[in-house]
C-alpha cells in the first residue's frame, strides 16, 4: 500500500504546483493508495480555505468538495480509521520528530502497513525519513 498525505491529495483537486504530477501518480497507483481517515477532513479543509480566501472561487470550491466527498464514497482512496493505537503511535513519532501529530498519523500508518508514504511536504519528509526510509517526495516518484 502507498499512504498519501493531504499535501499530495489536495493537488488532485486544487490546481497547484505539481498538480499534474499528482494526478499522474494517482492514475498509476489508484488501487494502492490509502490514508488515515483524517486525510478526507484535511483535504476538505484545504478546499474550503481556498474558497474562503477568494470568494470568486466559491463555485469551483463547491465542485471540488463534491468530487472529494464522492471519491471517499467511491473508495478512490482506501481510508483507515484513526484508532487509539494509531493515535498513540503517531503521538510517539510526533514527540520524537518534534513535528505535528497530524502528519505523523500518515507516517504511523505507512510504518504499520510496511508501505511507502508519499508527500509533497519537504520539511516533513526530511524528518520522517530518519525513522522510515520509505518516505518519498512526489517529485522523486513522479514521471
Amino acid at each position: 500500500m502507498i499512504v498519501v498525505d493531504a499535501s499530495l491529495a489536495a493537488k488532485w483537486l486544487l490546481w497547484e504546483a505539481d498538480s499534474q504530477a499528482a494526478l499522474q501518480f494517482l492514475g498509476r497507483h489508484r488501487d494502492e493508495i490509502c490514508g488515515p481517515d483524517i486525510l478526507f477532513v484535511e483535504v476538505a479543509s484545504a478546499i474550503v480555505r481556498r474558497g474562503n480566501m477568494d470568494k470568486r472561487l466559491g463555485e469551483d470550491a463547491l465542485r471540488a468538495l463534491d468530487k472529494w466527498t464522492q471519491s471517499w464514497r467511491d473508495h478512490a482512496v482506501r481510508p483507515y480509521p484513526v484508532t487509539p493505537q494509531r493515535l498513540f503511535d503517531a503521538g510517539k513519532l510526533a514527540l520524537a520528530l518534534g513535528h505535528q501529530i497530524y502528519d505523523c498519523l500518515y507516517l504511523a500508518l505507512a510504518i504499520e502497513l510496511d508501505g511507502e508514504l508519499v508527500t509533497c511536504d519537504i520539511k516533513f519528509a526530511e524528518k520522517a525519513i530518519g525513522v522510515w526510509p520509505r518516505v518519498r517526495l512526489l517529485a522523486d516518484v513522479a514521471g
